[in-house]
């Protein structure tokens, strides 16, 4: 089976990106035009720029990942967590109209951790939820209204 890949919506990341680049600018006009405060200013720049870019990196690289045997959820720096279908204890598919196919959000959960929550945002959250709905058996499926 090709793997399916489920991951931040990249428009948030774009967003972000152009508010980078805006204060970027900002900052630098700004440190230009009053030379009282230059230290000050460049140390405010980075630190903003630092935590817009972070922010960024943390949306582009999360990711989820399935196969037929395991599921993988790359995090923040490259932490990859793998977990097998077997070892999946329960998913809880949260509804509004009991039924798993209308899940608003999704949580599995490895012996009585929370490793992973899925939101409708997502892309390819349909292709996800089905695929959870096909491979875990329905002893591990809990509904939630």
């Amino acid at each position: 089976m090709k793997a399916l890949e489920c991951y931040q919506p990249r428009g948030i990341a774009k967003l972000l990106f152009y508010l980078f680049l805006l204060w970027t600018v900002i900052c630098c006009i700004s440190v230009i035009s009053n030379n009282d405060y230059f230290i000050e200013g460049i140390v405010c720049s980075i630190f903003f720029d630092m935590t817009i870019f972070l922010t960024i990196f943390g949306i582009l690289v999360y990711k989820i990942t399935a196969t037929d045997e395991c599921i993988i959820i790359r995090k923040w720096y490259g932490r990859r967590v793998k977990v097998k279908i077997d070892d999946i204890t329960k998913v809880v598919f949260a509804t509004l109209s009991g039924k798993p196919v209308d899940a608003t959000r999704i949580h599995i959960y490895k012996g009585k951790k929370k490793v992973l929550s899925l939101d409708p945002v997502m892309e390819n959250y349909d292709k996800m939820k089905n695929y959870l709905l096909d491979h875990i058996g329905e002893e591990k499926i809990e509904i939630i209204t």
